[in-house]
């Protein structure tokens, strides 16, 4: 039944109704080329596979940290250890004074 199907009616594929001398459904495209069938709905997207690893995809489209980015973090470490040596050694001479 699913090539058969001919307008007015029920789409075979979604179940909204078809106007009559329509090409395809408005609301999930299915159509007498595709047969009428539910799979129309992402047809020509070219839209990634079920597999799709969103992590791979980030890694590879973004890739790591940008140097600048891995420079402004290094910088920031360092400023933090200078910090700290700045204290402790601000903490430790009055108890040598």
């Amino acid at each position: 039944m699913s090539g058969r199907f001919k307008p007015p009616g029920q789409c075979p594929a979604c179940g909204e109704w078809v106007r009559r001398g329509a090409a395809a459904c408005d609301d999930c495209g299915a159509c007498e080329k595709s047969g009428w069938s539910g799979n129309t709905d992402a047809d020509g997207l070219d839209l990634p596979d079920d597999e799709f690893d969103y992590e791979d995809f980030v890694a590879r489209e973004f890739g790591g940290k940008s140097s600048k980015q891995a420079l402004t973090s290094n910088v920031w470490w360092w400023v933090a250890l200078a910090l700290l040596i700045v204290l402790v050694v601000g903490a430790l001479l009055p108890a040598f004074g």
